[in-house]
């Protein structure tokens, strides 16, 4: 059995889960951000050992893919690769508007977790299950993958590094996830932007999430069942 937890500790989640936050950072393509070495050092070291602490996160089913029972996947983009994939972002897809915003965030960030679920199920099914049994498992690998990227989110908020997530764009397309060698069969959850401090960080935007102040009170979602 782990440890007893601490009234602290449980003050400390409850500050962590609410303080964290959506941040958009917007860069400018022609203008990257600049990050020294021993800061991406330090920061690449909290976002790897971020990814491996949110494997933490429940699953109910096994996965079973390539002897790995998570049903997540995921890719990480360092600085250097995110800005790559910035410059030549209207070379690979010049049907989208000039103003689409994956470029400036690519710009900006210090690194872009990739996360990924895999479905269980194709089109064809499997006899072996019905329909609806097959819809729910599916359904179990895509809230655990979502688990996932809030454990993330979370573990990043408490060092103090602004993360945005989003739903890919262009990150979910085949052509994209073929350019960043990421396999077959992958269904996109999230594209977390982690920004770094960087040391023409003032150059940047830093716009809070849409939504942030449209949460209804809690009165207005939960009810107590009594029997």
């Amino acid at each position: 059995m782990p440890d007893a937890f601490t009234p602290e500790d449980f003050q400390t989640v409850t500050r962590v889960v609410q303080q964290r936050r959506t941040l958009k950072v917007i860069g400018d393509v022609d203008a990257p951000v600049v990050i020294d070495s021993p800061t991406a050092i330090k920061c690449r070291d909290i976002v790897l050992r971020s990814v491996q602490t949110a494997d933490s996160a429940p699953f109910h089913y096994d996965r079973s893919c390539d002897n790995v029972p998570q049903p997540w996947r995921v890719n990480i983009l360092w600085h250097e690769t995110c800005q790559k994939v910035a410059a030549n972002f209207y070379q690979w897809f010049e049907d989208v508007k000039p103003g689409n915003k994956l470029p400036s965030m690519l710009s900006a960030c210090g690194a872009c977790v990739l996360v990924s679920w895999l479905p269980q199920f194709d089109g064809e099914g499997d006899e072996a299950f019905t329909k609806s049994k097959q819809i729910q498992i599916d359904q179990e690998h895509l809230a655990a993958t979502a688990a996932y990227v809030q454990n993330l989110l979370l573990l990043l908020t408490a060092a103090d590094m602004g993360t945005y997530w989003s739903s890919g764009g262009q990150f979910c397309t085949r052509s994209m996830m073929d350019r960043l060698s990421m396999e077959a069969g992958r269904q996109l959850m999230a594209a977390v932007f982690v920004e770094f401090p960087a040391t023409n960080g003032d150059s940047v935007q830093r716009l809070p999430g849409k939504l942030a102040g449209k949460r209804a009170g809690v009165e207005s979602w939960m009810s107590v069942v009594e029997l």
